[in-house]
């Protein structure tokens, strides 16, 4: 009697719920953050556990292209946080260079 295939299901079992546990965590931090970083930063580590998930189940299925998908998917992850930090911290400079033009003009009366 083989007990690794037993023991291999087990073991993904637990990982997924630890997984599942951690994503729900990082969801919760993400919808109720209280900063915006706080929330980039909970995506983030959502993108992160389903990069991992995927090259867990690449492993338990025994195939090589789910770990192509991960890469891919960690990649575009990665991309999507840098171009939201670059969205957020442009329209913040151009909230700030508005209100220091409001209190310019409102030195000049």
């Amino acid at each position: 009697m083989n007990l690794q295939p037993f023991f291999l299901r087990a073991v993904f079992i637990v990982y997924f719920a630890i997984l599942s546990v951690l994503l729900i965590f990082s969801l919760l931090r993400s919808i109720k953050g209280p900063r915006f970083t706080d929330r980039i930063v909970a995506v983030n580590v959502i993108g992160t556990i389903a990069t991992a998930a995927i090259c867990i189940i690449s492993i338990y299925v025994d195939e090589s292209f789910f770990v192509d998908i991960a890469l891919v998917y960690a990649l575009l992850n990665f991309l999507s946080v840098v171009i939201l930090s670059h969205v957020v911290t442009v329209e913040h400079n151009k909230s700030l260079q508005g209100k220091k033009s409001k209190r310019g003009r409102e030195g000049e009366k």
